[in-house]
């Protein structure tokens, strides 16, 4: 008789159990896992893809700079993106542009986004660098307006999209939120390129340029973020602890009889 009910009692839960491994909220939690776990892999994917990108782009870089081409394609520039080039030309100041704010070790300032005139008479885009806010007026840094003929060494850079945050530019106020290429060239009336000024100074030296307004370019080191291991451990981490917690909450629970089996056998151990 005691038996029977014991059995009753482990059927009944047993039901219950299955219940609650077969609802709706039980394949919600299996889901978890699985998409964490699936995130996890595309990571390792991801991490697969940068690290070879940062390898490209590395060999670019240090490449012996080339001449770069008074006309080029898009798949061009797509192909040698990072890739140092040398250009001949005159800035046109008077069409410069300004991108920002932008802050450099905590300092507010902008991107200098001037036309270069090239000999052929074809116009590009030189992203010169940052300079400080308060020299944002040209009369201000009079040093950083040559008007002879220089070389430029660069990096070949693609355009950037820009986000949904991001404000419409103002050309008619000369305000640009980020280097909208489409754009500026229209409004600067030069070809869609756009290249990167190498600072090639040391840091004592950028530092006096600055004060001067001279824009501090870019350093031949680009930084390029990788952060698709950490995401990595993140996911494959969310995946450990919430099939651990699937498996704590959707166990199937113990039988009375295995239960008082289980008890007798501690308190025989005891005694």
């Amino acid at each position: 008789m005691y038996s029977q009910r014991l059995d009753a009692d482990d059927s009944v839960a047993d039901t219950e159990w299955k219940g609650k491994l077969y609802s709706w909220k039980s394949l919600l939690m299996c889901a978890v896992p699985l998409i964490a776990f699936g995130l996890g892999t595309w990571q390792v994917q991801r991490l697969k893809w940068k690290l070879a990108l940062l390898d490209e782009v590395n060999d670019r870089m240090h490449r012996r700079p080339i001449a770069f081409p008074l006309r080029v394609t898009q798949n061009e520039i797509d192909q040698n993106e990072y890739r140092r080039v040398i250009v001949h030309g005159v800035f046109d100041h008077a069409n410069e542009m300004f991108v920002g704010p932008r802050s450099l070790e905590g300092e507010p300032g902008y991107i200098v986004v001037t036309p270069l005139v090239r000999e052929d008479g074809s116009r590009i885009l030189i992203s010169r660098g940052w300079i400080r806010r308060d020299l944002k007026d040209p009369k201000t840094r009079p040093l950083s307006q040559p008007a002879d003929p220089l070389t430029i060494v660069a990096f070949v850079r693609r355009a950037t999209a820009k986000n949904i945050f991001t404000p419409e530019p103002s050309p008619e106020n000369n305000e640009w939120f980020n280097i909208d290429l489409e754009i500026m060239s229209k409004h600067a009336h030069t070809q869609q390129v756009l290249l990167d000024v190498i600072q090639p100074d040391s840091a004592a030296t950028s530092i006096k340029s600055a004060k001067c307004g001279i824009p501090i370019g870019v350093p031949f080191q680009v930084d390029i973020r990788n952060n698709h291991l950490q995401y990595l451990i993140t996911w494959y981490t969310l995946a450990a602890i919430t099939s651990g917690m699937l498996f704590y909450t959707l166990r199937k629970p113990e039988s009375a009889i295995e239960k008082i089996r289980r008890l007798r056998s501690k308190a025989g151990r005891i005694i």
